[in-house]
């Protein structure tokens, strides 16, 4: 283990049993418990109560959640060494304490050049499960779930992020590596070099062992991230794999090494938990005129997953080539995450993409366009979001019990 920073030398991290104390919440937040007011119409009237379908569970196999709402992963860049802090505990958590039906934590490197930036976290090692299970414990005691991203940055890697320092030996320049070599994202990144048949073998056993550690942890589901130009993404898009061999050409041999991590995560989670897939739906390049990840390879790639044991599909876009154009606005991948929907039946989707209130998510589910809806900045605006979501669609979602005063106000 790497020796302490200067800035951390003098933290006590004394351990005692009262350390580990959590109340017990009974109730899940984020449940619905009720109508926060009636019109004088419905009063009169005296309807029922109708649940939005926000706030219904939604259950895939031993996986219950309390409501539709997923806080989709976000790197923070602020691990050290791969490890789970005591910011992730605090970031993490404050989602489960506000009613969020699912965490799920952000990108998780499976090998140490498979981060993003130096200050991704790991799952790479068994050392990093005492500090993850640490976040799942908290968020169990709150009676909430977690899953992880499981991931691979590919060419993306050992990238800075802006609100970082860190020295040059913290990266890793000749250790990025892609389904074909040569091929930089933009001139910020490095060049990647290419990866052997063997090699390819060694990343998928790497998601494998990773599915162990998330399973050791105690995560209720793990999430494949297929998205964005990391690595799986560029083994699938003909922008980024020139290759020759099984790995290239074809969709087939495209989406070869994908499916294949997808056994091996399969093979290493428990049977009875949920597998989640993230995906780019399209490089949106159709201007370059040029073969390209789009919607109808996506389908089929979503029909090729269902069957080889993803059961829940989530749906981005973008992120393979600098040469993208996009034009972002509230639910702008949404069509997507329907267009999957419709074609792949009984593959539970996510809709992600600027989903940015409660009125907004809850038509996204009565249009039959996703089963859930994720959001990403909208938490880190308010960890209440979908406290204040069930606010905006007039019903009362279940506070924790130390918040519990403010639930009917």
């Amino acid at each position: 283990m790497p020796a302490l920073k200067e800035h951390m030398k003098d933290r006590v991290l004394a351990e005692y049993a009262e350390q580990n104390y959590h109340p017990t919440q009974p109730i899940a937040p984020g449940t619905y418990v009720g109508q926060l007011k009636k019109s004088t119409e419905d009063k009169e009237q005296d309807t029922e109560d109708k649940i939005p379908l926000l706030f219904q569970p939604f259950t895939v196999k031993d996986l219950t959640l309390p409501n539709r709402i997923v806080v989709a992963p976000m790197c923070m860049d602020s691990s050290e060494g791969g490890y789970m802090s005591d910011f992730h505990l605090v970031h993490l958590g404050s989602y489960a304490l506000h009613g969020a039906g699912l965490v799920i934590a952000e990108a998780t490197a499976v090998e140490d050049r498979g981060r993003i930036t130096p200050g991704d976290l790991g799952i790479w090692k068994d050392e990093h499960i005492p500090g993850i299970k640490r976040a799942v414990d908290f968020i169990h005691a709150q009676n909430g779930k977690i899953g992880v991203q499981l991931a691979h940055a590919g060419r993306k890697a050992s990238h800075k992020a802006d609100h970082t320092n860190h020295p040059d030996e913290d990266f890793w320049r000749d250790e990025v590596v892609a389904p074909t070599g040569g091929l930089q994202w933009d001139h910020n990144h490095h060049v990647p070099r290419e990866l052997t048949v063997p090699e390819i073998q060694e990343i998928i056993k790497a998601f494998g062992q990773a599915a162990v550690r998330a399973a050791k942890a105690g995560m209720d589901t793990v999430e494949i991230h297929g998205a964005h130009g990391y690595l799986i993404h560029s083994f699938l898009s003909p922008v980024t794999n020139h290759r020759t061999d099984q790995y290239g050409g074809s969709l087939e041999n495209r989406a070869r090494f994908l499916l294949e991590v997808i056994k091996e995560v399969r093979d290493n989670f428990p049977a009875e938990k949920p597998i989640f897939l993230r995906v780019s739906a399209t490089d949106f390049v159709e201007h370059l005129g040029k073969p390209s990840w789009e919607i109808e390879q996506t389908v089929q790639i979503a029909q090729w997953v269902k069957e080889a044991g993803v059961d829940v599909f989530h749906v981005s876009s973008g992120g393979n080539t600098a040469e993208q154009k996009i034009k972002a606005y509230p639910g702008y991948q949404v069509p997507f995450a329907e267009r999957v929907k419709q074609a792949v039946p009984g593959l539970h989707v996510v809709a992600v993409g600027l989903i940015v209130d409660g009125k907004q998510a809850e038509a996204v589910l009565q249009e039959e366009k996703a089963d859930l809806v994720a959001a990403g900045r909208a938490f880190l605006r308010d960890p209440s979001f979908t406290l204040q979501a069930a606010r905006q669609l007039n019903v009362k979602a279940k506070h924790i019990r130390q918040y519990g005063f403010v639930e009917n106000q």
